[in-house]
């Protein structure tokens, strides 16, 4: 019985700091820790659960919940099966746990890798390493993969490569530009970094009016009903709330 109170207490302490981590109220701290079974029983139902259910962020929400356990057990994972299979698949989920690492030059090799053979044009590599690219600081070699991968792929459409198109564009102080993808994009991504990303390059084109406008309606849309935030929508909307 001793060795299952400690169990319930671990599992309650990593949900404290989860529920810490993503701005959830101060009140589930106390819960969890004084009443650690029924707390994170409690926890589960009415903050977790909710935010699976929205199956579209499923993934991003038990990979945070994984991580605030075991760090770097998805690297190990990972790299295990990188070495032990020779796939696309197996290099671009490392080269993805790496991108979450911060490890950019790793990944943009591991994407690379990939990009090989058949597999040379294909839309999803050379997103990650795009993306990566972007990570490691080399914004022109983001957007020439990126124009690469729009020749290949015609009607492929995806909200990640033009955050990254966005993002590369201003990277290189092609404000304009830029401007008018955050534009477009904030029409249609699902999350608060692509608007609030495109409050913060208005207040640097010198529109604070409209920049403002955009602040306001990130954090209107983070409390509209039915909303479920990520831990990096929560950043942005905090972000978002600290310009207006």
């Amino acid at each position: 019985m001793p060795l299952l109170g400690a169990l319930h207490l671990l599992i309650a302490v990593g949900f404290a700091v989860h529920a810490h981590k993503t701005g959830r109220p101060q009140f589930w701290l106390m819960i969890l820790i004084f009443v650690p079974l029924i707390g994170s029983i409690a926890y589960v139902l009415f903050e977790l659960l909710p935010e699976l259910a929205n199956n579209r962020r499923a993934r991003k929400v038990a990979y945070d919940l994984r991580t605030v356990v075991d760090p770097d057990r998805n690297l190990r994972q990972f790299s295990q099966r990188a070495g032990e299979v020779e796939s696309v698949e197996a290099k671009c989920d490392l080269a993805l746990e790496y991108e979450h690492k911060g490890m950019w030059k790793e990944a943009v090799t591991l994407y690379r890798q990939a990009a090989q053979g058949i597999y040379a044009d294909d839309a999803d590599v050379l997103r990650g390493l795009a993306r990566a690219l972007l990570g490691s600081g080399d914004a022109a070699g983001a957007i020439s993969t990126l124009d690469r991968l729009r020749a290949a792929n015609a009607k492929y459409e995806n909200q990640d490569a033009h955050l990254t198109y966005a993002r590369a564009l201003e990277a290189q102080d092609r404000l304009k530009e830029a401007e008018g993808e955050y534009r477009q994009l904030s029409s249609y991504f699902v999350g608060a970094e692509a608007k609030t990303r495109h409050g913060l390059l208005l207040e640097k084109l010198g529109e604070p009016v409209e920049a403002k406008r955009v602040f306001v309606d990130v954090i209107r849309g983070s409390k509209a009903r039915g909303v479920v935030l990520t831990d990096d929508d929560r950043t942005w909307v905090r972000e978002a709330q600290k310009r207006v």
